[in-house]
């Protein structure tokens, strides 16, 4: 059995710039990783590295121009005069909150017009409730009326109509 070679890529040089602590330490070092290493070894690396054993910290690296790059094995090389920075911060240090635009007072008096709206609303329906049930069954005794005309007019017509018979000749003469 052959044994595994981990080949190192060049020496990567990096700044340590820590933002969640108020002394904000800087501390330069060369590191050289695996190639094709994960992230998550890249990250553990680094950690043991810098002596970073804090889990609740976001791990930001910028090349020396200041723009951020991927945390990944592939780091492009440089120098010890510019060197990658590592920034370490806690989750949202960088985010502030912004103060509320709209007062309270404006959100509640509009909560409670539209409350005192739907309230009213469902107190004139509560109120009429016993006069759509009337309507309700009056309209259908009006169409129940109709309806029974209509039968008995049908009912006529089909009396006339079984009176008459067929005897296979017409009485009269058509006019045509």
């Amino acid at each position: 059995m052959t044994p595994v070679s981990l080949d190192k890529s060049p020496a990567v040089w990096i700044a340590l710039k820590r933002l969640d602590k108020s002394d904000g330490v800087v501390v330069l070092r060369d590191i050289s990783f695996p190639s094709a290493a994960q992230v998550t070894t890249v990250t553990k690396i680094l950690t043991d590295t810098f002596g970073l054993n804090s889990p609740n910290v976001v791990l930001k690296i910028r090349n020396h121009c200041g723009h951020l790059i991927p945390l990944n094995s592939s780091l492009p090389a440089n120098s010890k005069h510019t060197p990658h920075v590592l920034e370490v911060t806690r989750f949202s240090q960088h985010v502030r909150p912004k103060p509320r635009t709209i007062p309270m007072t404006v959100i509640n008096k509009s909560m409670k017009t539209r409350l005192q709206a739907i309230d009213t609303r469902i107190q004139r329906l509560n109120d009429l409730l016993p006069q759509i049930k009337l309507r309700h069954n009056e309209k259908l005794i009006t169409e129940i009326e109709c309806l029974n005309q209509k039968l008995m007019f049908l009912c006529r017509k089909m009396q006339v109509a079984d009176s008459h018979s067929w005897k296979g000749v017409l009485t009269r003469t058509p006019l045509w």
